[in-house]
């Protein structure tokens, strides 16, 4: 470096991790009938990505297990019915007989079907109380994000980095071509935000605490979303009927009269009792479908790290998975029979900063990216600096840096290049509580002669008030990370998930992959080019059957008019009535189908004109006017 002497910088943080094993050592060369099938059919590893030679190896060392959500169904002793059957006591009586301290491992070892939370236990109670206390939710949903951490860090994180799943000198931003469902990508994109040029996509799944935050924020989104966002988690049909047609009928009336008539039904249709009949079942499906989720990332996980032990097993995976759904599932339950209104609230990947409501889950993520491009912010001024001044200086960058033409253009460039704290990660939403207070007593008049001795206007009518109480049950749980606050317009700071995954390379797998990659190149084509196709044939057709058919014209207009406007004025009624109903397929169809009818008797004309061409009257049925024989 010329023109300008170094200035010292402080100490980044250094996140120590382990990384995968070296590929040497799982590297089996392929005989020439698995070269010949792999090229022909293709290779079945080829869906593990990065992770394929790890899977190939551990085959080959008959070390392999994919699991799959059938292992738990295949394996039960006994089916269950109607979800309130005796496992439970079951269970809890073997608990009570033992004098060794329970291990979940054991009891998966004797029945691998999830074991169940005895919520009257957990609770000291069979019955729901008239409400719940401000604590209890704020200790149980704490308590609920402790335990979804904990599973995403046993599961996820084993503080491994994937970065060199493909060698140190190969590209480390494959490994989102690892098939994970549908489900979990699109949740990845809802919970997550691009830190683009220092820790993107790539790093969400690579390294272990981003992933673990990852899990996390995924879970809660399918938390908040197929339990908290419900009426009434596990109701009956009839209840759930019920509660679906109040709210619909009062949606526009004051939220606690409603809130209260919702909870005096949930608390019909528990009947006295802590659970609705349909919760375990509920529970039961929501865990089969998470498990789904997450299967194709633990399966790739197990082939690079020790899971050896009892402590990992897809039981034990769906037994905590099952224990952390059920627990959200209680707690909606015990906010559905309570008069309070509850706001669940989740942030926007992407957005700025809201101290008032947020806290940072990993404040060491924020403070690795915020050291990073401060960093590169005095590597830019330093520069510009340099450049300014006419002196060399020499930066190790693969963007080009800028110079300003003056003062004026280098305050604009450092104003787009302020950064502050948004949201990376969504990892858990905010609870809030609002609580009517005083229901019934109107509203008070202030008493002036308080203010004059000191008293607040509120403290002396809050007795005597109808307010509300707003209580942070829980805080909304985000990572950040040091983004653009003013980027330039048409800057791109940040991708979707989607568009990187577009940028991954898709190579055809085999003879066969390949077809098929050509069929779908060509379906894909061919299904956005056809309505360009269909609209352009239609148009020339249409003027093509003009000019040939000015015969065929003259013939309707001269024989057939009253014809055209009787039939005319049928299908304006008939397609008014469809559009009025919002049936818009019916609409078209009533207008397609008689214009249909004219162009083919048009053809028949044309090609038969003479004595004995056919009319229209000819084609119509009977009952519509048309000649008998």
């Amino acid at each position: 470096m010329s023109g300008n002497q170094a200035t010292p910088t402080k100490p980044k943080t250094v996140r120590i991790q382990k990384h995968v094993p070296r590929i040497r050592d799982t590297d089996f060369p392929k005989s020439i009938f698995e070269s010949a099938r792999n090229a022909i059919l293709g290779d079945p590893n080829k869906k593990w990505g990065p992770f394929a030679k790890y899977v190939r190896a551990a085959k080959k060392q008959e070390l392999w297990e994919e699991w799959a959500i059938s292992d738990v169904v295949d394996a039960e002793p006994y089916d269950s019915d109607d979800g309130l059957d005796n496992i439970l006591n079951e269970r809890s009586g073997r608990r009570g007989r033992s004098r060794r301290a329970y291990r979940m491992v054991e009891e998966i070892r004797q029945d691998i079907r999830p074991a169940r939370i005895d919520f009257a236990d957990l609770l000291g109670h069979v019955s729901h109380p008239s409400d719940y206390s401000d604590d209890f939710y704020k200790r149980h949903f704490r308590q609920l994000y402790s335990n979804t951490v904990q599973f995403a860090k046993k599961w996820f994180d084993g503080q491994l980095n994937l970065s060199r799943l493909e060698g140190r000198n190969r590209e480390h931003n494959r490994i989102w071509s690892l098939e994970l469902t549908p489900q979990f990508i699109e949740y990845a994109g809802l919970v997550a935000h691009d830190d683009l040029h220092f820790q993107g996509w790539p790093t969400t799944l690579n390294d272990s605490v981003h992933r673990r935050w990852l899990v996390v924020g995924i879970l809660a989104q399918i938390m908040e979303k197929k339990i908290f966002n419900q009426l009434f988690f596990g109701a009956d049909d009839d209840i759930a009927d019920e509660l679906e047609r109040q709210d619909l009928k009062w949606i526009r009336e004051e939220g606690y009269g409603r809130k209260i008539t919702r909870s005096t039904i949930a608390r019909y249709g528990l009947g006295g009792r802590l659970l609705p009949r349909k919760f375990w079942p509920e529970v039961d499906d929501l865990t089969a479908q998470s498990v789904k989720v997450f299967l194709p990332l633990v399966n790739a996980l197990k082939a690079v790290r020790d899971m050896s032990s009892d402590d990992f097993s897809i039981g034990m995976f769906t037994q905590e998975l099952h224990a952390i759904m059920s627990y959200a599932g209680m707690l909606q339950i015990c906010m559905t029979v309570s008069p309070s209104i509850f706001h669940i609230l989740s942030a926007t990947p992407g957005a700025r900063m809201d101290y008032s409501m947020e806290q940072q889950s990993d404040m060491r993520l924020y403070r690795e990216s915020k050291d990073h491009w401060e960093e590169e912010d005095k590597v830019w001024a330093n520069h510009v600096n340099a450049a300014m001044q006419g002196q060399d200086f020499d930066i190790n960058s693969d963007e080009p840096i800028q110079v300003p033409r003056n003062q004026t253009e280098r305050r604009q460039m450092e104003y787009h290049r302020i950064r502050g704290a948004k949201v990376r990660y969504a990892v858990f939403p905010k609870v809030t509580r609002y609580r009517p207070e005083n229901v019934g007593k109107g509203k008070a008049l202030t008493d002036t002669s308080t203010s004059r001795q000191g008293i607040s206007d509120w403290e002396a009518v809050q007795p005597d008030t109808e307010g509300q109480s707003i209580i942070d049950i829980s805080p909304c749980m985000v990572v950040y990370y040091q983004g653009l606050i003013y980027p330039e317009e048409g800057l791109i700071d940040a991708i979707t998930l989607e568009e990187h995954r577009e940028t991954l390379p898709k190579d055809p797998n085999g003879l066969v992959g390949m077809v098929g990659w050509l069929l779908s190149a060509l379906f894909s084509f061919a299904r956005k080019a056809f309505w360009h196709i269909f609209v352009i044939s239609m148009a020339v057709l249409l003027v093509y059957s003009l000019s040939a058919g000015v015969d065929y014209l003259r013939h309707l207009f001269l024989y057939e008019l009253v014809m055209l406007l009787w039939m005319g004025f049928i299908v304006y009624l008939l397609a008014t009535a469809y559009y009025e109903r919002k049936d818009f397929l019916s609409a078209r169809l009533v207008i397609a189908v008689p214009a249909l009818i004219f162009y083919i008797y048009g053809l028949v004309y044309m090609s038969g004109r003479g004595d004995d061409a056919l009319t229209i009257w000819d084609i119509l049925p009977s009952r519509l006017g048309g000649r008998t024989a």
